[in-house]
């Protein structure tokens, strides 16, 4: 099984187009004339990239499987022909969609670092697209708590690859979601210490 992948090449032509209009000065989306309405931006040439398949003996744990971002996640790994498995409070998906039976849910909480011992064996790579939203302390809890004690367990479990997906601080908001920010930050801060990619 191939995957073909496309990525964006832009002309010389777009990107002179985006420079004159101010579209990429500092890479933000600036605008210096705002009496001219341009068209909208095209892709104007792609190039297509061979993927080879992962192997077939890779097994991916994905927690947060039955949220947005995870279960895209889990569908686009599952595509790609891994082995997936998540995880719930109830031990089954939430999501009513075919691709979602492939998927082996194994019941446990990241917040009982107990039941993440058995979910981690065997298991290659894990990515956490775990994130919520609530009072300060919940969201702490949730973003902080539970990504750092994934992340113990599957040092803990031998596991190569752990990938968390983070979110990055945009000043007014870190201020208004303390909680948020300061959970992704701490389980940054453990990601690192655990998982010292490139060295």
């Amino acid at each position: 099984m191939r995957s073909i992948v496309s990525r964006f090449i832009p002309s010389k032509s777009s990107i002179s187009r985006l420079y004159t209009s101010g579209l990429l000065r500092n890479w933000r989306l600036l605008s210096t004339d705002s009496n001219r309405v341009d068209e909208p931006f095209k892709v104007e040439e792609a190039e297509t990239v061979k993927v080879p398949p992962p192997p077939s003996d890779k097994k991916l744990l994905v927690l947060g499987g039955n949220g947005f971002v995870g279960s895209h996640v889990c569908r686009e790994a599952l595509e790609r022909g891994l082995s997936v498995s998540s995880l719930s409070r109830s031990g089954r998906s939430s999501i009513r969609e075919s691709w979602a039976d492939k998927v082996v849910w194994h019941q446990g909480n990241l917040l009982v670092p107990d039941s993440l011992k058995d979910v981690m064996n065997g298991v290659t790579a894990v990515i956490s697209c775990v994130g919520g939203f609530g009072s300060n302390s919940h969201m702490y809890k949730i973003n902080g708590t539970a990504n750092i004690n994934a992340i113990r367990a599957a040092s803990e479990q031998g596991v190569k690859r752990f990938v968390y997906i983070s979110a990055a601080d945009f000043g007014v908001a870190n201020y208004l979601l303390q909680g948020y920010y300061k959970g992704k930050k701490a389980a940054e801060a453990e990601l690192f210490s655990r998982f010292t990619y490139g060295e």
